[in-house]
């Protein structure tokens, strides 16, 4: 991906892409295999930016580079990315587990010497019952109720998802449970799916979370199983390729600094080298894959509707970080209850007293991507996401003290642990580090931007149904979609035939 570049001249191409991350990375993919020239400018050093991971020690550290802006995860919910690689013809290798977690039940954090309850569940239809009475505290009693709240939140259809948005969920609670303790154990049952603040989560996100999707293929819970690179870097690489044998660039350490206009029309972009050098791209389209409230410091002044300016600051409220303990093992540790090594395939979760308040998780991710660490080697990643407004700051003591209460916790569960270390670092991934608003109840916005012919946003801002990482194949797959169209060449025909069948990243082979 070098590039000898005269700032002299201009780049000229059919497509610039602001952002080298997975959203652009899927557009630019699509687009070069429709025979239009690509360029892609990012600021990192690497393609994936956050989203992607970094090599260290022979390891790959999920949380991308510091630089980069689009939010990570550690797992694959793989749905629209099917679509997006078939569009794209990439094979994306992806190691398929199953819907499987683990709650460890502590009475305090930090953890007292007192054994934490450690319960083996799943996220299938049959495992929600055993799930909420063990994990989420419902009685035996409740059960019924529960499921019959989770049926109808299942159940709601495109219009009353929708409709439901703008719906704290503490609200449709209040509205449609009756009994505390089913609320309570739908409350907890969020927050274990992924969402520090349940009670103000968007009912119809959690609706759509939750909804079978019979027209789209079925999600597949998948790491990214990638031959050189570990982890979710190796989600990234397929598409850099095939942008790359199709004639596309990828111009990376360059920073976008404005989107250029003709009248109303986007003609390129600007990008700033590590030395300020101006490397101007010209284009007939343009993408931007940044979060929408990035957009503005690219435009002129006055050029984004007044609405969007609002979403942008709307949208940049609802943020979340992520701090993380880091390590690279000899060898799995092995679990105090059995003395046998932990081959869990999945995340563990932590919930904290009466309240069951989650206070984050770990998981190996050499388990599930072989290069995520050196042969006959292991990663433990261990991590806690807060939700942030806007000017909230955690100091770095408070964030120390919650991974060193983390760590403390994993003694107690495995016998050897520090035996089996070889190194650890702690890791900070600032806001945006993960999807947190998919939980806001915030209508967001499409891709092709109002008032500005030829500019598309295809960003992890935009509106859909995808949970994290999925959103961004969609938002590239739908910005690729209306390029194409816009530009006369055609629809984009992306729907499955098949049926799923082993494990790939194409869509309609997985």
């Amino acid at each position: 991906m070098s590039l000898s570049l005269d700032y002299a001249r201009p780049l000229e191409c059919d497509v610039a892409i602001a952002g080298a991350e997975l959203a652009g990375l899927v557009a630019g993919a699509i687009l070069s295999r429709h025979g239009l020239r690509v360029v892609l400018v990012d600021t990192p050093s690497q393609v994936g930016g956050r989203g992607g991971g970094t090599s260290y020690r022979g390891y790959w550290l999920d949380g991308g580079q510091r630089d980069g802006l689009d939010v990570t995860d550690l797992q694959i919910g793989w749905r629209y990315g099917q679509l997006a690689a078939r569009a794209a013809d990439v094979d994306v290798p992806l190691r398929v587990v199953p819907p499987a977690v683990r709650v460890h039940l502590l009475d305090t954090f930090p953890p007292a010497s007192a054994p934490a309850t450690v319960i083996d569940g799943d996220w299938s239809a049959q495992g929600f019952a055993a799930m909420a009475r063990d994990a989420f505290g419902c009685p035996q009693g409740a059960l019924p109720d529960f499921m019959k709240s989770l049926g109808r939140l299942a159940a709601a259809t495109p219009e009353e998802r929708r409709s439901q948005i703008p719906i704290p969920f503490s609200d449709w609670l209040e509205a449609h449970v009756r009994a505390p303790e089913v609320r309570r154990a739908l409350l907890v049952m969020v927050a274990v799916i992924f969402c520090e603040h349940p009670e103000r989560a968007s009912s119809g996100r959690i609706m759509s979370f939750l909804a079978v999707q019979g027209a789209k293929p079925p999600l597949v819970a998948a790491y990214a199983d990638h031959d050189e690179a570990g982890g979710m870097q190796g989600l990234m690489l397929p598409w850099a390729r095939a942008i790359e044998s199709r004639g596309g660039r990828i111009v990376l350490g360059h920073k976008p600094s404005e989107v250029t206009f003709s009248g109303s029309r986007a003609t390129g972009l600007i990008a700033l080298s590590q030395g300020h050098l101006a490397l101007e791209i010209r284009s007939h389209a343009t993408l931007v894959c940044y979060p929408l409230w990035h957009l503005p410091q690219l435009l002129p002044s006055g050029t984004l509707p007044p609405s969007w300016t609002e979403l942008a600051r709307k949208l940049e409220n609802e943020q979340a970080d992520a701090i993380a303990w880091q390590a690279g093992l000899r060898r799995l540790p092995r679990l105090r209850a059995t003395g046998q090594p932990d081959t869990h395939l999945g995340w563990n979760r932590l919930l904290v007293g009466p309240e069951r308040r989650f206070q984050g998780g770990f998981h190996f991710p050499s388990l599930g991507s072989r290069r995520s660490a050196p042969d006959g080697r292991h990663l433990l990643h261990a991590s806690v996401s807060r939700w942030l407004k806007r000017e909230e700051r955690v100091p770095w003591s408070q964030s120390r003290a919650t991974l060193e209460g983390l760590r403390d916790y994993l003694r107690q569960h495995y016998l050897d642990l520090d035996d089996c270390v070889e190194w650890s670092v702690y890791q900070h991934i600032e806001r945006p580090a993960l999807l947190a608003w998919y939980w806001s109840c915030i209508e967001r916005h499409g891709v092709r931007v109002p008032g500005c012919e030829g500019l598309y946003l295809a960003s992890t801002t935009f509106e859909s149904d995808a949970g994290p990482v999925d959103i961004a194949a969609h938002a590239g797959l739908e910005a690729a979609r209306s390029v194409l169209a816009d530009s006369g060449h055609g629809s984009l025909d992306c729907e499955p035939s098949d049926p799923p069948g082993p494990a790939t990243g194409k869509a309609g082979a997985i």
